[in-house]
């Protein structure tokens, strides 16, 4: 009879749950996978969360709650690294540890902000439509070396962009609510700025911060406005940081000239929703971490965290 009986409700680890039954059934845990669509809701979870030990969950939302409902729980586990979907704070007040990965996906989600810069500067998608429309047309692009990249959040996605950026021949903006030590922004070739500045000077601006009350809708329609018409945006963080109603005024009476996406104020992205419609708009289905290498990287430390917080004494 199993000694633990754990939640898997992270979707990416779900997909590859074969290669680690090993592990569980070793260390005497008994997992359920329901199925998920995005994340499992408050509503969803307080039926079931009093069953489990454990719990290794991707943004589901662990609420206060739900945490109270969850009389057995000894561990939470993120699979990644943002945990803004969860009270980690009442969950600590319990007694009840919440681990993350850092730095788990830098290198995938940068690239991905890149990917939606050049394709965004490039005029790909365009490009690609009028030929498959069997048209022949010279679409306008420009170059990343014509480019000021403004990227908020300096953290290591943020850098990791900049890093890329920067062998385009981009100049760098960054701002962060946290001072950066100039030896690290040097090291980026980025200028530390004020947000307004940024706001301001930037061509392409990269949203890389994490999600919290001071970064909630911290792009709205008075920072739109603060824009260039020839502003892009991409946000490759968490979508709640952009004001989603703004931004599409903003796309709709040109205040800005695109976006790259992928994440959004409520996931998964509504079929009729008016972001599906704009051809000046990228968007993705918030899997910016896509990557074998990382995923597999991430599915081991967290089934070892998990494990850890099962056999570790929780205070009485």
């Amino acid at each position: 009879m199993a000694k633990y009986k754990v939640l898997v409700s992270a979707t990416y680890l779900q997909d590859d749950i074969k290669d680690y039954l090993g592990v569980f059934k070793k260390h005497n845990i008994e997992i359920d996978q329901p199925k998920v669509i995005e994340k499992l809701t408050e509503p969803e979870l307080l039926k079931i969360i009093h069953l489990y030990n454990g719990i290794i969950c991707g943004d589901d939302e662990i609420t206060k709650p739900v945490i109270n409902r969850a009389k057995n729980l000894k561990v939470i586990v993120k699979w990644g690294t943002g945990i803004d979907s969860i009270d980690s704070s009442y969950a600590k007040s319990k007694n009840i540890p919440v681990y993350r990965t850092t730095n788990a996906f830098t290198e995938p989600v940068a690239d991905q902000a890149l990917a939606f810069i050049l394709a965004l500067v490039r005029n790909i998608f365009k490009s690609q439509k009028l030929m498959h429309d069997n048209k022949w047309e010279k679409v306008h692009g420009t170059t990343l070396s014509e480019k000021t990249v403004g990227i908020i959040g300096f953290g290591n996605i943020g850098r990791a962009t900049a890093y890329r950026a920067q062998a385009f021949g981009s100049q760098i903006l960054a701002n962060d609510i946290k001072k950066i030590p100039s030896a690290i922004a040097k090291k980026y070739s980025a200028k530390m700025v004020s947000l307004p500045t940024l706001l301001k000077q930037s061509d392409i601006i990269c949203v890389s911060c994490d999600l919290n009350p001071t970064s909630f809708h911290l792009l709205n329609k008075k920072q739109f406005e603060a824009m260039k018409p020839s502003t892009m945006v991409v946000n490759i963080a968490r979508g709640p940081i952009i004001q989603e109603m703004a931004l599409l005024w903003a796309l709709k009476n040109k205040k800005i000239a695109g976006a790259g996406l992928d994440v959004f104020e409520k996931e998964p992205l509504k079929n009729t929703h008016q972001l599906r419609k704009m051809d000046n708009v990228i968007l993705s289905a918030h899997n910016a971490n896509s990557s074998p290498k990382y995923w597999h990287r991430v599915h081991k430390n967290s089934i070892a965290m998990l494990i850890n917080g099962l056999k570790k004494k929780r205070p009485v």
